[in-house]
């Protein structure tokens, strides 16, 4: 696994990335409709890709820090899930988090992902109530980092 800093440059592959993930198809798509990483977020906040081989992007994650410490996405391609790469590319998130001074870290699960996180080692503290745009509860987590 190659993983560095995003570039600005990256925006456009990253959201590709997140919109081909089959997690946010259906009745989850709607979460992501009109969503998309932009330079201004890749200069602000921690993120992170994990390129194959070829360069190419197979994951990515992003850590904000205001209002509080949060993982706030995280994705994998299709094809790589369950071939550890997600473990992995968690293990950079939270040294980062480390590295950085984070001691805890907040993450608002997509439902179908809450047990890749409890398997990391978070544990889930909370329920985030539906909003406008994700008509469904979302589990809230907290990470020990440090």
């Amino acid at each position: 696994m190659h993983v560095r800093r995003a570039q600005p440059s990256d925006a456009d592959a990253l959201t590709a990335l997140m919109k081909a993930s089959s997690a946010y198809q259906g009745d989850y798509a709607v979460i992501l409709a009109n969503y998309a990483i932009d330079a201004a977020q890749i200069t602000r906040d921690h993120i992170y890709i994990a390129t194959d081989d070829d360069g190419r992007p197979t994951a990515f994650y992003s850590i904000t820090t205001d209002p509080e410490p949060e993982l706030d996405l995280m994705f994998v391609v299709d094809a790589a899930q369950g071939t550890g790469l997600g473990r992995d590319l968690f293990a950079h998130m939270r040294r980062v988090a480390a590295q950085i001074g984070i001691g805890d870290l907040k993450i608002v699960s997509h439902p179908p992902a809450l047990g890749f996180y409890l398997r990391q080692g978070a544990a889930r503290v909370g329920t985030m109530p539906p909003t406008p745009t994700a008509a469904w509860e979302r589990p809230i987590l907290r990470l020990a980092v440090a």
